[in-house]
Order: C-alpha cells, then sequence, then structure tokens
C-alpha cells in the first residue's frame, strides 16, 4: 500500500545519491536506489504565491536571471524544478526493507512524499 507523506527529512548523501536518511527519529539506511528523476513543480502552486503570475515568480524564487539565448521564463522553470529518489530503505539491520520517495526542491529542503509497503 502507498503513503503519501508532506514530511521533511534529514538526507545524508554519498556520491550524489541519497545514503541515508532521518524520518521520525529513525535512521534508515538506504540499501538500493531505484529510480531517480527530475519533475517540475505544478504551475498553479507558483503561479498562486504572492498575488500570482511573472511577480509571484520573482517573490518566489527570486529575480529570474536570463538563461542562454534571453530565454527567462526558461530560467523561472529551472527554479521550480525538484529532484525525486524512490530508494528501498530500512531502519536496521533486522528491519524490513521499505520503498520511499525522497524529494529534492530547489532551496535544498529535503521531504518524504510516498512511502510503499
Amino acid at each position: 500500500m502507498a503513503r503519501r507523506h508532506i514530511d521533511p527529512v534529514e538526507v545524508a548523501r554519498s556520491g550524489g545519491e541519497p545514503a541515508r536518511f532521518l524520518w521520525h527519529d529513525k535512521l534508515y539506511v538506504v540499501r538500493d536506489i531505484l529510480d531517480h528523476w527530475v519533475e517540475n513543480e505544478e504551475w498553479w502552486h507558483t503561479a498562486g504565491r504572492a498575488g500570482g503570475g511573472a511577480e509571484a515568480n520573482r517573490a518566489v524564487h527570486g529575480p529570474v536571471q536570463e538563461a542562454p539565448g534571453g530565454n527567462a521564463a526558461g530560467a523561472a522553470l529551472l527554479a521550480a524544478e525538484r529532484e525525486v529518489w524512490r530508494v528501498e530503505a530500512a531502519a536496521g539491520r533486522s528491519a524490513p526493507l521499505g520503498v520511499f520517495e525522497l524529494r529534492l526542491d530547489a532551496h535544498g529542503s529535503w521531504t518524504l512524499a510516498r512511502s510503499l509497503d
């Protein structure tokens, strides 16, 4: 069964990949990386902040720097990307393995987005 979460977690990386994470005062050790992808934040979350539109985007993400070729909109999208890692982890050597989705947002904050058992 899959469960959705929005819990902040502390993640330690090794070689750029999550190696362990702290969730509800338990240390989970990553045994395997199952998948990794990058997704864009839903546009309505970004547009809805601080009144919407380009002004809201600047309020949330700071001044937009022009991307190569003068594409400011492309740079704004890059600011709203987040990495998602699907990992297999356990809270101890004898604990059962679980599957977890860890998200790293553009501001460097990690959250546990989903757990599967």
